[in-house]
């Protein structure tokens, strides 16, 4: 869809795929990164007692005066 909206409106979908797999594309397995490094970093080790709090702030709106947050 993408394809036929933003590049060709005609082209067909063994078109796109012999295009693809010419530019070495043509699996999106292969373009997916592997998966070594995960993005995820665990958790830092605190000694007990250790309290952690996250703050996140509102959209503050029109009609306050201040910020809100959750």
């Amino acid at each position: 869809m993408v394809t036929r909206e933003f590049i060709h409106p005609n082209v067909s979908r063994s078109g796109l795929n012999r295009c693809l797999q010419r530019h070495d594309v043509g699996r999106l397995t292969d373009l997916q990164p592997t998966a070594g490094k995960s993005g995820h970093k665990p958790f830092k080790v605190y000694e007990p007692g250790y309290l952690h709090v996250n703050v996140k702030y509102l959209p503050q709106m029109p009609d306050e005066d201040h910020r809100r947050y959750l």
